[in-house]
């Protein structure tokens, strides 16, 4: 049996509150708008300029890849998705 050195255990009562105290700092860790809800993060970011939002997105998708390297915390990538909103036709 391997000892676990790291984590909170899965349905516990406090996972929530220590996730959401653990990714605190990433609302500085990058220009990104971020919601946390128990152990969803929601991160936003807006451009009039479709380029430049690309270029924007994509430096900031670094700076959060970063520090979940330096936090030592993975993403769920089947869980992850993007979404562009604005007018119609465009």
């Amino acid at each position: 049996m391997l000892e676990i050195t790291q984590g909170v255990p899965q349905g516990s009562s406090l996972g929530p509150l220590l996730f959401a105290l653990y990714v605190t700092d990433l609302l500085k860790a990058s220009a990104f708008n971020s919601t946390l809800f128990a152990d969803d993060t929601v991160l936003s970011i807006s451009s009039g300029n479709c380029i430049e939002l690309q270029k924007l997105v994509n430096t900031e998708l670094q700076k959060v890849g970063e520090w979940m390297r330096f936090t030592k915390l993975s993403l769920n990538y089947s869980k992850t998705s993007y979404m562009l909103i604005g007018p119609r036709g465009k």
